[in-house]
């Protein structure tokens, strides 16, 4: 009997999950069709030169935002997750409030660091868009709040509300006005455009305040226990290479692509990445959903001494969200196929060399779809400095390719553009499967999706023998 309400447990929790994932990525991919149809619009109405500053400028303020954050929400979903289930809401409160005074106290020199790189890697830059650059500074603190709530919220399984007002405003507001301004000829300035990108940041943190402010009422029923602020800090220190990777991977290829590239190239490079993404969006999607589920079943099976490897639960959450993401990756790949052309044409004839580099892109995706959500589980068996250590030197990878690699086999005659993507493609392969493998040897769980479903179906024997005992 108990195994009976076991299974109609996770089922019931799978089609939450599912139906969770389902209108994540609904509002991903039309967020991420939103996102694709501003920067058509950004592409018409600037020249490549500032378009591709405009990324560099965007792709700067999002990592030092998460940096000014030390990564602490990353840990949220084993931390709070664990303190929320275990009734410790002491916990969970106090890990909420070190969250924040992390970012207060880190935001400061984190902007600093900001302005004096640009001034230092860039003086023209700096000298000809100061205005542009400074209210790029001043979106960092604003996106850390945001990205900080987010991160808890998820962890508190509200994954829409947090989830869903960065989604749909940036590219709404963004649409809309951009839209208005090229249809009545309007022109805009690479100032004009990072300033609309902090009205829209600072939306989206007041809608994200309103929306998760009554779940979080637990902090005010309890005194808040930070003890734990080392171990939060340190674990969120040793997965910050790993979250500039995910969250912000576009952003760290762009910054990398500018050093051989230059502006123009990094605005190619912006448009093959815009279109592919949506597919980008959907596997995160699909992994935010499933997380605290197989993050919950996990830590229930290692609580009771079970072999998480070999809980049904675990093994049945993996292999649907596999199952989900690489179906996602196929019918992108249709949609590629059919409209790709079509879709590179909508920016003009400057950026007419992107295309050649999308396929390339397409793998990135695909093998973050195919290897698994390696990171939940690795953080879950608290393997952080495996995981740090391949992530730092996958972004020292990613750095060599775009200081030395790129330019030695441009000398050879080939395309800078198709090297620079085909050397970001190969490196992100390569840490996604050594990155499963580690998974696979130090806590025995599979979750890749071929090997995540082929071990769920191997159990399926068990769970009819299971009913033919509770009958």
């Amino acid at each position: 009997m108990m195994a009976a309400i076991g299974r109609s447990a996770a089922g019931s929790e799978t089609l939450r999950a599912g139906g969770a994932a389902g209108i994540m990525i609904s509002i991903r991919v039309l967020g991420a069709f939103g996102t694709l149809a501003y920067t058509v619009i950004l592409a018409r109405m600037l020249s490549p030169q500032d378009f591709g500053l405009v990324w560099t400028l965007w792709s700067g303020a999002f990592i030092a935002a998460y940096l000014s954050t030390l990564n602490i929400g990353a840990t949220a979903i084993r931390e709070v997750v664990r303190a929320r289930a275990s009734g410790n809401d002491a916990a969970a409160a106090g890990f909420v409030i070190v969250s924040r005074r992390v970012l207060l106290l880190a935001c400061l020199p984190v902007v600093a660091t900001f302005l004096g790189l640009i001034w230092f890697r860039n003086p023209d830059m700096a000298e000809s868009y100061p205005i542009a650059v400074l209210m790029a500074a001043a979106m960092i603190p604003v996106m850390g709040w945001n990205a900080t709530n987010a991160a808890q919220a998820v962890a508190l399984d509200k994954v829409l509300r947090s989830q869903v007002p960065g989604m749909v405003l940036r590219p709404l507001v963004f649409c809309v006005v951009l839209g208005c301004a090229w249809l009545i000829g309007i022109s805009v300035s690479l100032e004009i455009v990072v300033g609309l990108y902090l009205s829209i940041v600072g939306l989206i943190a007041m809608v994200q305040f309103v929306l998760l402010r009554r779940f979080f009422d637990f902090m005010r029923n309890t005194t808040p226990d930070t003890k734990g602020w080392q171990r939060w800090i340190t674990t969120g220190l040793l997965l910050a290479p790993n979250r500039l990777l995910t969250d912000r991977l576009r952003d760290v290829l762009l910054l990398v692509a500018a050093i051989p590239l230059g502006a123009v190239g990094v605005a190619q490079m912006a448009v093959a990445l815009s279109v592919v993404t949506f597919l980008s969006f959907a596997v995160n999607a699909v992994e935010t959903s499933f997380a605290p589920k197989i993050s919950r079943s996990i830590a229930r099976a290692l609580s009771e001494g079970d072999h998480a490897h070999e809980d049904p639960r675990t093994l049945h959450f993996i292999a649907i969200s596999g199952a989900l993401k690489l179906g996602l990756m196929a019918a992108g790949a249709a949609v590629l196929w059919l409209f790709m052309p079509l879709v590179i044409r909508l920016f003009g004839s400057d950026y007419a060399a992107s295309e050649a580099v999308i396929w390339w892109v397409f793998l990135i995706p695909l093998a973050s779809a195919f290897f698994g959500n390696t990171a939940l589980v690795m953080q879950l068996f608290d393997k952080r400095r495996a995981f740090f250590l391949t992530s730092v030197a996958a972004l020292l990878t990613l750095v060599a390719v775009g200081i030395s690699v790129v330019p030695m086999i441009v000398a050879l005659g080939h395309d800078a553009l198709i090297v620079t993507a085909a050397g970001f493609a190969v490196t992100m392969i390569a840490l996604q499967a050594v990155r499963w493998a580690l998974c696979r040897i130090t806590t025995g769980i599979d979750v890749s999706a071929i090997g995540a479903l082929a071990r769920w179906y191997r159990h399926m024997p068990t769970h009819h023998k299971d009913k033919e005992v509770d009958a």
